[in-house]
Parts: structure tokens; C-alpha cells; sequence
């Protein structure tokens, strides 16, 4: 079943790519976050990220970034809730 989804998301329309900050979550351990312009805020129990015009904060326990670019991160740790206001 995952690879019929990912199959279909490629196929996709071009202007669902306009730019915008992408997040995909992987059950609650997981995430990766497209469109990063800045680390808000970073411990063990919260992780505030800068997603432009937004700001997500990922609440849990034993969060980390294990991968990060200049326009994105993988945020790993047990996620217990996503958090969605304006940007600092």
C-alpha cells in the first residue's frame, strides 16, 4: 500500500509544489520538514522550527535533529504533538 502513495504523490500536479513548507510525518517518530529557515527553539522536549511564514513545534520526548540542510531536518524522537503559529 505505501508504494501505490507514494506513486500517486508523484504524480501530482505541478502547483501543489508552490514553494511552501512540506512536512512529512512518519508515524509518531519521525518527520521531515522541507522549507527550514531557522532553528526557534531546541531541547529534548521541544523543538520550534522556522518554516517562513510559520513556526511548528514538535512536543515529545528524546526529539533530536538527526539530519540537517540549509532548507530542511529530520526531526526523530517520540512526537506526542505538532504545533502551527506565526513566526517569530
Amino acid at each position: 500500500m505505501k508504494k501505490n502513495f507514494i506513486k500517486n504523490l508523484t504524480e501530482f500536479p505541478i502547483e501543489y509544489y508552490n514553494g511552501e513548507p512540506h512536512l512529512e510525518l512518519y508515524g509518531n517518530s519521525e518527520c521531515v520538514v522541507d522549507g527550514l529557515k531557522s532553528i526557534i527553539e531546541y531541547k529534548k522536549d521541544k523543538i520550534t522550527l522556522n518554516i517562513g511564514k510559520k513556526s511548528v513545534t514538535f512536543v515529545g520526548e528524546d526529539l533530536h535533529i538527526n539530519q540537517l540542510t540549509t532548507e530542511g531536518a529530520v526531526v526523530q524522537g517520540f512526537i506526542m504533538s505538532l504545533e502551527f503559529s506565526d513566526a517569530c
